[in-house]
């Protein structure tokens, strides 16, 4: 083995098996070389300038590294991506994202490539040996492209990371601009959420999983924009639009905190006057869950939805 096939190997096994073309050129590499190896199978191309070592398993993180080698300098994954990397996307699939400076725009196949002007705010860390968005970044960022998965990252993220209100809010003061995606559902999180323990999000969960699993009404919308009777929209726990009903989940904080008492009972009389009824429970009340099931589904047939026989 050459001396540069020995670094390239090296190189490689910090990345996944992936490196770059220019990574190979500093190293002395030449187009010709690459041409060889991957006639020989030693390497395969995986994208424009970005090859892999043969036999090296494709995982996630492999096509996140060629994503971000692939965009070049500066380049992060980001979004679901980086919610994936971080462990808090849950379980389901995501597209490979990654995020460049303005007004780069290389387009990859396979690959979404967001060109933003705020790239020096990412608080960019490794993870997994991948440059990747911070964690508050990254939640400011998810609101942007997947509205559900927001809420749920951002309670995984500060039970599992240790993320703090006061590092949300200023990421949301830090990258406030008109236009700027995502930054409505973040600052929806923080007005309903801020101060409440993370501990409060378990309950949300439980509750979610009660409705669905109960089979006895109709699947609720989550973290819904409701606009009140005064023109302000908040976001809601769960909501079944068509009917005009949505229920929300109460923490510790919501019933002992003063001014968050306050705010809620304005919210409270806005919404009726909405047009929309609102059934609040906690996680003592939801020890009954049958009680809970049922009185949402009274709520529901009194506003025209119609069981099926067997619900």
């Amino acid at each position: 083995m050459s001396r540069i096939d020995t670094l390239v190997a090296d190189l490689a096994r910090r990345q996944h098996g992936a490196f770059s073309l220019s990574q190979l050129q500093e190293q002395g590499g030449t187009d010709s070389l690459v041409h060889r190896r991957c006639q020989q199978g030693f390497w395969r191309r995986a994208s424009r300038g970005v090859l892999v070592i043969a036999g090296v398993p494709s995982t996630f993180e492999q096509r996140a590294m060629v994503a971000v080698l692939a965009h070049g300098p500066g380049a992060v994954a980001s979004h679901r991506t980086a919610a994936r990397l971080w462990g808090i996307a849950g379980a389901a699939p995501v597209p490979i994202e990654v995020s460049v400076p303005y007004p780069r725009d290389p387009r990859r196949r396979g690959q979404i490539c967001h060109r933003v002007r705020d790239l020096h705010l990412a608080d960019a860390h490794i993870v997994s040996g991948i440059p990747v968005t911070g964690l508050a970044r990254t939640v400011l960022d998810l609101g942007a492209v997947d509205r559900e998965l927001t809420r749920s990252a951002m309670w995984r993220a500060m039970r599992e990371h240790d993320l703090s209100w006061k590092e949300l809010l200023g990421t949301l003061v830090d990258h406030s601009r008109r236009g700027r995606d995502g930054l409505g559902v973040l600052r929806s999180l923080i007005a309903q959420h801020y101060g409440v323990r993370r501990g409060d999000s378990d309950t949300e969960e439980s509750a979610y999983r009660i409705l669905v699993d109960s089979g006895r009404v109709p699947v609720p919308q989550r973290l819904v924009p409701v606009t009140c009777a005064d023109g302000v929209t908040v976001t809601v726990d769960f909501a079944w639009p068509t009917y005009r009903v949505l229920v929300e989940v109460y923490g510790v904080d919501h019933l002992t905190n003063a001014e968050l008492v306050q705010t809620d009972l304005h919210r409270i009389n806005q919404l009726a006057l909405a047009g929309w009824e609102r059934l609040i429970v906690t996680g003592t009340m939801l020890r009954k869950p049958d009680r809970f099931v049922h009185e949402v589904r009274d709520m529901l047939q009194r506003r025209g939805w119609q069981p099926l026989a067997t619900a």
